[in-house]
């Protein structure tokens, strides 16, 4: 049980924080360039939007975080996994992803994230690491 328990918690982590810390962090852009903008416009058009950022950050992003949470699973039977496991267990399921949408197997939604691969790269990145970080406590070797 506490294999399972282990092989899991990484899946459940980067499926429930990943698409947030993603959300949050494309929030976080568009605010800055609220303050850059000339003409901003109200502010609460600015935080009216935040919602729907996060609702398309979970829409989007739970697929890349529940494959690379898997592939770095996958890892952990063998060794804890280090930060270089995270990054590519994130790349490899993001390029995977970009091919299913690129073939049309995942409908026309997805393709608007993964239409924009160099963010959707830097976003599942930057939302894995923290995820490793907050898991890495509990990141030891599952296997025998």
């Amino acid at each position: 049980m506490k294999r399972l328990l282990r092989f899991s918690l990484p899946i459940v982590i980067a499926g429930v924080l990943g698409p947030l810390i993603g959300g949050l962090a494309i929030c976080l852009f568009a605010a800055g360039q609220y303050v850059v903008d000339k003409d901003p416009g109200p502010i609460a058009d600015l935080f009216g939007i935040f919602p729907l950022y996060m609702i398309f950050a979970y829409v989007l992003g739970w697929p890349i975080a529940v494959l690379a949470g898997l592939l770095v699973s996958i890892w952990m039977i063998f060794r804890p996994p280090g930060i270089v496991a995270v990054v590519a267990a994130t790349a490899a399921a993001v390029g995977v992803l970009w091919l299913a949408a690129a073939a049309n197997l995942m409908g026309p939604l997805p393709n608007l994230a993964y239409g924009m691969l160099a963010l959707t790269l830097g976003l599942s990145i930057v939302a894995a690491i923290v995820c490793w970080l907050l898991a890495r406590p509990f990141a030891a070797r599952i296997g025998p």
